[in-house]
């Protein structure tokens, strides 16, 4: 006859078995990222997964960055050397954050200067876009960062921007966009360019606030890459 103490240790056994299974966290899932800046950036650093040693940021003038890839915790820590200011010399700082939704698979993280932070260098707001099938080839996105009120035509179209990213349009090979701000009951041209895209191409138009004050004719930055998926002629 089996002794009724063994089956309590037994169970016991398997009980802390299941409970230290359950108890342990997932492990953080691996996630890809680009960066672009309105601004020029140096020296920003993130660590690609924990433990790692940091890794150095690029950033191009008019051109999405390679792809990183990123595994850890939400958010995703920014990082630059401090000079001194509050912190030792040379020890990283935080410079800029962002959270990382599970539903968006191409990420493409957009910098924006929001000034010095207190007792340490520059830091940077980070706006997330969805940077998938969503922006397809012959397509435009504009992200409307001027901080102006904006309207006009596109293609010959009536448009109407709102703050931050709005949806694509879809303009073919080319389009020409002309935007107009209004001031003292009038409106003036804030905007005018055309887009020329080649059949596998898509574009990204970020509009800034005017470079002196008093202005209404907004700064740009005007990105374009291949679109996920499509494949230029003789490829």
């Amino acid at each position: 006859m089996a002794h009724p103490g063994r089956h309590l240790i037994r169970l016991c056994l398997a009980a802390a078995t299941i409970a230290g299974t359950a108890a342990q966290p997932p492990a953080d899932p691996t996630v890809g990222f680009r960066v672009f800046s309105t601004v020029p950036i140096d020296g920003l650093m993130f660590l690609p997964k924990p433990d790692a040693p940091p890794a150095s940021l690029s950033f191009y003038p008019s051109a999405r960055s390679p792809r990183y890839t990123y595994e850890g915790s939400n958010p995703l820590r920014f990082y630059h050397r401090g000079a001194g200011r509050g912190a030792a010399d040379g020890a990283l700082e935080v410079a800029a954050e962002v959270s990382l939704p599970a539903d968006v698979r191409d990420k493409l993280l957009i910098f924006v200067p929001a000034g010095p932070a207190p007792g340490s260098g520059p830091s940077y707001r980070v706006f997330l876009l969805d940077d998938g099938p969503r922006l397809s080839a012959g397509s435009l996105a504009v992200i409307n960062f001027s901080g102006l009120a904006l309207s006009g035509s596109l293609a010959g179209k009536a448009v109407v921007l709102r703050k931050g990213l709005n949806p694509p349009f879809a303009i073919g090979r080319s389009a020409r966009l002309v935007l107009r701000t209004p001031f003292r009951e009038r409106t003036y041209q804030s905007y005018a360019g055309t887009v020329e895209l080649e059949p596998w191409q898509r574009a990204l138009l970020i509009l800034l606030p005017p470079f002196r004050a008093g202005s209404l004719e907004v700064q740009s930055r005007l990105l374009v890459d291949e679109s996920a998926g499509a494949t230029p002629a003789g490829r």
